[in-house]
C-alpha cells in the first residue's frame, strides 16, 4: 500500500464515504453482557436513549457511512446477545455486515432491523457467508471451506461424538448453543498414564468457513491411548493441509473458559500474520487511499490492537530493518523513538485512517496508542461516546483532506456542524467587508430581505444550506443585515439563541 503516493492518487466518484468498523463489547455495546440479565430500569431507559440516538446518526449519514461490527463473537454468540438485548424493549440498529471470530466470515445484512424487532427474523444466514472474502482467504493461503469436513472425517476414525456448538462459554449464558450444555464440567486431578474418566466427545465450535476450533477431553493428554489417537489426529490433519499447501497457524491450548478441554486451533496464515481484524479494515485503507474515503476504527481491547495501530497501514517497504524491527515489537518503550521518524510522520499524515480507542485504565494498549492523538490518527472516548468519536474522527480528517470533505453530504456536514462553522465564518468576512470603504449599493438592490430576517439567518447558520453551497444573494444578505444592524434586530437575535 503506497500511502505516501496518495496525493497522487486519482478520486474516484465514491470520494468522500466512510467505512467505520466497531468492535461489540464495551465498544458499540457499552454494557456488559452479564448485567443484561438483571438490568436495572434507569441503565434500560439510557441504552434505549444510547441506541435510538444512533439510529437516527445512522439514518443520517447512509449517504456517507458504512456500519461494520467486528467481533470476537462467533455468529451464535452474537446472535444470542441480539435477542437478549431485544426481549429487554432495547432496539439495538444493527450493522450492514458482521464479521464474527476475529476476521473470520463476513455476513451481509439480508434482513431488516423491522423485521427482526417485531417478528424476531435475524437479518443474517450462517449458511451464507460473503463468498468474495473467503474467495480471496482461499488465492492468498490455500485455505478452503472443506477443510472443517476433513477434520469432522477424522474423528469420526475415533468414534467420538462430535458435538457442533457456538461457544465455550457457560451454559447459563448461551444454553444449547454452548458445549458446556453437553459435557460434564470436570476438575479432577490429572495424571501421566491415568485411566480414562472423561466422555469421549469431541466438540467443533461454529467459527465458519475460515477457522476452525476443536476441543478434546479433559483428559484427552493424560491417557496413553487417548493421547496417541490426538496425536494422529493433530498431525494428519497437519499433512492434509502441507499437502494442500494450506499457509496456516496452529494452536495448542487448555481452554480455561471451555472447561479446561484440550483445544487444537487453526486459522488462514496471511501477509500479515494469523487471520484476525485487522485483515478488514487494512483492505479497507488500501481501497480508501485510491478512492479519497477514510477508515474508521473502533474498539477497546487487546484484540482490537491491531486494527487500532495507524502503524500497520503505512508503508514500511524503504524503512530500516531497525525500525522495522521496532514497528513489529511495538511497546511503550520505543513508540516515542518510531514516531521521531520523518517518513512515518509523512506517512501517518496522509493515511486516510483514524482509530477511537475506548479508554480503559492502567492499559498498556491506551498508553501506545495515545502517542497518535497528537498526530489525529487516535481518538480516545469514554465508554457509551462512540458517536461522539465516529463525528470527532470523520471532522478531524476533513480538516486535512478538503476534497474528502467536499464530498460529503449535506446531512453529514450538518451531523459534524461543518455547515454552521461556514456560516460562522462567511458572517466573520462579511463583517470585515462592510467595515471597509468599497462597500457598494449592490447589495441593498439586489436583496430584498428586511435586516432582522437576515441577522436571524446569519446567526442560525445551521439553516444557511445556501452559504455552504455558496449562493451569492445569501451571502449579501448576510452582509447587508450586519451593516443594518440595530437595536430590533439584535433583539430578534437573541430570541433566536
Amino acid at each position: 500500500m503506497k500511502v505516501n503516493c496518495i496525493q497522487n492518487s486519482s478520486v474516484s466518484f465514491t470520494a468522500g464515504k466512510i467505512n467505520l468498523y466497531s468492535d461489540f463489547d464495551g465498544t458499540y455495546f457499552p454494557e456488559k453482557h452479564s448485567k443484561l440479565y438483571d438490568l436495572p430500569k434507569e441503565d434500560t431507559a439510557k441504552l434505549q436513549d444510547y441506541f435510538k440516538n444512533f439510529k437516527s446518526f445512522l439514518r443520517n449519514t447512509n449517504e456517507d457511512l458504512t456500519f461494520k461490527i467486528t467481533t470476537g463473537r462467533t455468529f451464535g454468540e452474537f446472535q444470542t446477545v441480539a435477542e437478549l438485548i431485544k426481549s429487554k424493549g432495547i432496539e439495538m440498529p444493527l450493522p450492514e455486515y458482521l464479521i464474527t471470530k476475529n476476521g473470520s466470515d463476513e455476513f451481509i445484512k439480508e434482513g431488516s432491523d423491522k423485521e427482526f424487532y417485531r417478528s424476531g427474523k435475524f437479518p443474517y444466514n450462517y449458511s451464507s457467508p460473503n463468498q468474495i472474502k473467503e474467495n480471496e482467504i482461499k488465492a492468498e493461503t490455500g485455505w478452503t471451506r472443506d477443510l472443517r469436513t476433513k477434520m469432522a472425517d477424522l474423528l469420526k476414525k475415533y468414534n467420538f461424538q462430535i458435538i457442533e456448538h457456538d461457544s465455550e462459554n457457560s451454559a447459563k449464558d448461551y444454553g444449547d448453543k454452548s458445549i458446556m450444555k453437553h459435557v460434564r464440567y470436570e476438575d479432577f486431578e490429572l495424571t501421566d498414564n491415568m485411566k480414562a474418566q472423561s466422555e469421549w466427545k469431541a466438540g467443533i465450535r461454529n467459527d465458519g468457513n475460515l477457522r476452525l476450533y476443536v476441543s478434546f477431553p479433559y483428559d484427552m493428554l493424560n491417557v496413553g491411548e487417548r493421547q496417541a489417537a490426538y496425536k494422529d489426529i493433530k498431525d494428519s490433519f497437519e499433512k492434509i493441509l502441507k499437502e494442500s499447501k494450506v499457509e496456516y497457524i496452529a494452536e495448542e491450548y487448555r481452554d480455561e473458559i471451555g472447561g479446561k478441554r484440550p483445544v487444537l486451533e487453526y486459522a488462514p496464515k496471511t501477509r500479515d500474520g494469523i487471520l484476525d481484524k485487522l485483515y478488514d479494515t487494512k483492505k479497507a485503507v488500501q481501497k480508501a487511499v485510491l478512492e479519497n474515503d477514510l477508515v474508521v476504527t473502533a474498539g477497546d481491547g487487546e484484540n482490537d490492537f491491531k486494527m487500532l495501530n495507524p502503524l500497520n497501514y503505512i508503508d514500511t517497504y524503504d524503512l530500516t530493518p531497525e525500525v522495522k524491527k521496532e514497528i513489529s515489537e511495538i511497546s511503550e518503550k520505543n513508540i516515542d523513538n518510531i514516531l521521531k521518524q520523518p517518513k512515518i510522520l509523512e506517512r501517518l499524515k496522509k493515511l486516510p485512517f483514524v482509530g477511537i480507542l475506548v479508554k480503559q485504565e492502567d492499559s498498556e494498549i491506551t498508553r501506545i496508542l495515545s502517542k497518535f492523538k497528537d498526530f489525529g490518527k487516535i481518538i480516545e472516548i469514554e465508554n457509551g461516546k462512540l458517536q461522539e468519536g465516529i463525528k470527532e474522527a470523520v471532522k478531524s480528517y476533513a480538516k486535512l483532506n478538503e476534497k474528502f470533505a467536499e464530498n460529503l453530504s449535506d446531512k453529514m456536514r450538518q451531523e459534524l456542524n461543518i455547515i454552521k462553522e461556514q456560516a460562522e465564518k462567511t458572517v466573520e468576512t462579511a463583517e470585515k467587508t462592510i467595515n471597509a470603504e468599497n462597500i457598494t449599493q449592490t447589495a441593498t438592490e439586489t436583496v430584498t430581505v428586511k435586516p432582522s430576517q437576515a441577522a436571524k439567518q446569519a446567526k442560525n447558520g445551521g439553516k444557511i444550506v445556501a452559504i455552504s453551497a455558496g449562493i451569492t444573494a445569501g451571502i449579501a444578505a448576510i452582509i447587508l443585515a450586519l451593516r443594518n444592524k440595530g437595536e430590533k434586530s439584535e433583539n430578534a437575535n437573541n430570541q433566536n439563541k
